[in-house]
């Protein structure tokens, strides 16, 4: 029997919500930022109605509590041991991405990403005066994404400095299995390449599937790679603005925490409160969403299947997002995102945005209670009908 009731609808309007407030036209049925609709777990509501008790909100310090809150869940839930010495911090996982390519690289060094891809990755590099090598992601005839390991291969160069990923993978919703980050791993270090990689989506795995760190895979790739983790989409608590960045190699942890020392960047005590909450107490609230989000998974890929089979949809191993592959439309980029603005009254992330190869695709966000899943896919069903 379930302990929380993930049905129950929020109403978030009013609230300065990004994902509801910024619509123009409160008609518009918002499916897009990957910010789900759910309570947040009564634990961390609890946690933080206590801290808010104490009448100062003064400078935080990373204390013993939230460091083993981390090392713990981090070996629970992907199985990997790390050091509390190894932990820093960032107000949130884009950030960090940021300041270790500004800490770890020069202008004009080359970063590698696999695409498409969380549009962050491309303002990471771009707007920090470095150069975006783009490795398409190929898909299989079932639409399932995955890497060109000959291809990717043959577009590092000595200028190539970084390779940065994305697991679970944003959008394509891919775990990468075990054998496929060995593959990544053997290339980094023939190559000598640091691994930025993104692993903020790591809690939300389905059935059949597990989440690797590529940290985890040996002590040579350890030491090579910086790995991003927030409770931020996990738990509901991007507003809070907390991540945490693992780094065993001391030369590359220093760099980073230079660059975050200079920008003079603290904690969120709220956010440090609520993760730590979430980690220590809120587990059995996450084993349950999963078995959520997996039925909703389920239900919005048999229902586009059977109702509206001119957009494709391979099921994701990994997040809360579908991928539509929507080129049976015939409509593309502004014009396609515009259809379902207008015509469905549904606003989804545009395909484009997360590489130019992608202007048939929209992405949607499957994470919200069931009643609102359904009212988007009926809107889409309706206006793709009339097509």
């Amino acid at each position: 029997m379930s302990t929380y009731n993930f049905d129950i609808i929020t109403d978030r309007r009013g609230t300065d919500c990004l994902k509801w407030d910024s619509n123009t036209d409160p008609a518009i049925h918002p499916m897009w930022v990957a910010d789900m609709d759910f309570a947040v777990a009564p634990q961390i509501q609890e946690a933080m109605r206590k801290r808010l008790e104490h009448p100062v909100y003064g400078y935080t310090f990373h204390g013993e509590k939230l460091l083993n809150a981390i090392v713990s869940w981090v070996g629970r839930r992907y199985r990997w041991n790390i050091e509390k010495d190894w932990i820093t911090f960032s107000p949130g996982v884009v950030p960090a991405l940021s300041m270790s390519i500004l800490a770890l690289t020069n202008p004009g060094d080359r970063v590698l990403i696999m695409t498409p891809v969380y549009r962050p990755f491309y303002n990471s590099i771009r707007e920090n005066g470095r150069v975006i090598i783009n490795h398409p992601l190929k898909q299989d005839e079932n639409g399932r994404s995955y890497i060109d390991f000959d291809l990717l291969e043959s577009q590092i160069d000595s200028r190539c400095k970084i390779l940065m990923m994305c697991n679970p993978h944003n959008p394509a919703g891919r775990v990468w299995t075990r054998d496929e980050l060995l593959r990544l791993a053997d290339i980094a270090k023939r190559h000598d390449l640091i691994v930025i990689s993104d692993e903020i989506h790591a809690d939300f795995i389905y059935s059949g599937h597990q989440h690797t760190s590529i940290a985890s895979l040996s002590e040579d790739m350890a030491q090579r790679t910086i790995t991003a983790y927030a409770p931020s989409k996990t738990f509901n608590l991007a507003g809070l603005c907390q991540s945490y960045v693992v780094i065993p190699n001391p030369k590359l942890r220093t760099a980073y925490m230079s660059m975050y020392d200079a920008l003079d960047l603290g904690s969120n005590i709220f956010g440090m409160t609520a993760l730590t909450a979430a980690y220590n107490e809120a587990e059995d609230w996450l084993d349950e969403l999963l078995i959520y989000l997996e039925a909703n998974r389920d239900y919005a890929v048999d229902y586009i299947r059977s109702q509206i089979p001119r957009i494709h949809v391979c099921p994701p191993e990994g997040t809360y997002l579908l991928w539509l592959d929507c080129s049976e439309l015939g409509l593309r980029e502004e014009e396609l995102n515009h259809f379902f603005l207008e015509k469905a009254g549904v606003r989804m992330n545009a395909g484009y945005r997360f590489g130019s190869q992608c202007p048939s695709h929209m992405r949607l966000n499957f994470g919200c209670p069931r009643s609102l899943l359904t009212e988007g896919l009926e809107r889409i069903r309706q206006a793709v009908s009339r097509l």
